[in-house]
């Protein structure tokens, strides 16, 4: 048993001492908690295949939908980030790139010819195969396709990507200093509802630690290193 960031873990493996200690946390690891939060359904690293051969064409770091009538609590629903919330008449499907530093989009991602759009299309199934073209052309030219699903790359990093936003201006960008700031909202305001989580993974509950030594968002935002 060990004490750290105010909590006494059973357990914790060599590796993850220091992790835990030290207010890092990698940066798929904030992507998926920052999501979660804001009532995303995901997928970790989901593996594009090819069609011939057993390399991988490439891979998602994180595959995630968020139905149009998400409301945590029956009374008075949580708030959920503005980028999101916005979309409140079909599901958001996102298709995000994770990055420690500024956010980016891997190649695969922008190459038409490759038709990794078309595979993660009919991966996911949300769309009928006739469709399918039309909206990863959508996606490789504007990084959004808005049909019966609204669907959209979404980048997550340090600080915003000036080309990424010239290119592919419906693009969301969310930064770790947004993510961290809305966490530490999150847990705070429904502290009540928030504070019986034995099931979260350690990261869940080192977000958590972390907000309750802090005093406001910048504080919290600050305290905590991203890493890979």
């Amino acid at each position: 048993m060990i004490s750290g960031c105010g909590c006494l873990v059973d357990k914790v493996a060599k590796d993850d001492r220091a992790y835990l200690m030290a207010n890092e946390i990698k940066a798929e690891g904030l992507a998926y908690w920052y999501l979660r939060l804001n009532g995303f359904l995901m997928i970790s690293n989901f593996v594009v295949h090819p069609d011939t051969g057993s390399n991988q064409r490439t891979d998602v770091d994180i595959l995630g939908v968020r139905f149009p009538h998400r409301a945590e609590l029956l009374k008075s629903p949580m708030q959920d980030d503005d980028v999101f919330a916005g979309v409140n008449c079909k599901p958001y499907i996102a298709i995000a790139e994770v990055k420690r530093g500024t956010c980016d989009l891997n190649g695969p991602w922008t190459v038409p010819a490759d038709q990794n759009m078309q595979r993660v299309l009919r991966a996911i199934g949300a769309f009928p195969n006739e469709e399918i073209e039309d909206i990863a052309r959508a996606l490789y030219e504007e990084g959004c396709a808005d049909e019966s699903s609204f669907l959209t790359l979404l980048c997550l990093g340090s600080k915003e990507n000036l080309k990424i936003r010239e290119t592919y201006p419906r693009v969301p960008q969310i930064t770790w200093d947004r993510a961290l700031r809305f966490i530490f909202n999150r847990f705070r305001r429904y502290r009540r509802q928030k504070v019986s989580h034995d099931q979260w993974n350690l990261d869940g509950r080192n977000l958590w630690n972390w907000v309750t030594d802090c005093t406001d968002p910048k504080e919290f935002a600050a305290s905590v290193e991203v890493v890979s």
